[in-house]
């Protein structure tokens, strides 16, 4: 069984990177980013291990991720919330762009450059 649950990296002032699991009792802290990351995998792991070990079922994520884009522009900023995926933006590679390119607007496959009778 697989569950998949959000984590939260969050950078503070003093450089140390802080995680936690959004719902769960898991926080972990770090020097760097790594080391946060280690800290809240093994502690996620010890936590689900503690449940499963009492007879205790997993809770299930209710924590749904969400991105703020703010744009400010003439001195007023508007918010709107989006997917995820908005983290990831709409910058593409140059082997999907040449592709996008001699495919055209029609999407899918290109046409055959041949005819077969």
């Amino acid at each position: 069984m697989t569950t998949r649950y959000p984590v939260v990296f969050e950078a503070e002032d003093s450089g140390a990177v802080s995680a936690y699991v959004p719902g769960l009792p898991v926080y972990a802290a770090g020097d760097t980013a790594e080391e946060a990351e280690q800290a809240v995998r093994e502690l996620l792991a010890l936590f689900v291990n503690d449940r499963r070990a009492r007879g205790l079922a997993l809770p299930e994520p209710q924590t749904d991720v969400k991105v703020a884009r703010v744009t400010t522009a003439r001195g007023r900023s508007t918010v709107a919330i989006l997917g995820p995926a908005a983290l990831l933006g709409r910058e593409r590679s140059a082997k999907k762009a040449a592709a996008a390119r001699r495919n055209g607007r029609r999407g899918g496959r290109p046409a055959a450059t041949h005819q077969t009778r």
